[in-house]
């Protein structure tokens, strides 16, 4: 399982499948090659280099199809979190 953080260093999950789950097995957000849509099918960020994950403010509208909330992930070990990247213009950190 590849394991992701946030741009600015917090844990946030693994990818299983084409979802990305928390460490309590909830599903955050489905994949659609490097970006990731929440259950309603927004846009909520994409895979940045090093496994992290950032939110690019211009595909605010982006949309794919939704998922059903009752797809469930597996629960795993939480990792610690590391250390933060500067951020790039026209982004955001990824967050919930």
């Amino acid at each position: 399982m590849e394991k992701y953080w946030n741009w600015e260093g917090s844990y946030i999950g693994v990818r299983q499948g084409n979802y990305l789950t928390a460490c309590d097995g909830i599903i955050l957000g489905k994949f659609y090659g490097k970006e990731i849509y929440d259950r309603n099918g927004n846009y909520i960020g994409e895979i940045g280099k090093s496994s992290r994950l950032i939110k690019n403010t211009t595909k605010g509208n982006f949309r794919r199809p939704g998922f059903s909330p009752y797809v469930k992930g597996t629960i795993t070990a939480p990792f610690q979190c590391c250390d933060p990247y500067p951020m790039i213009r026209g982004y955001e950190d990824f967050g919930f």
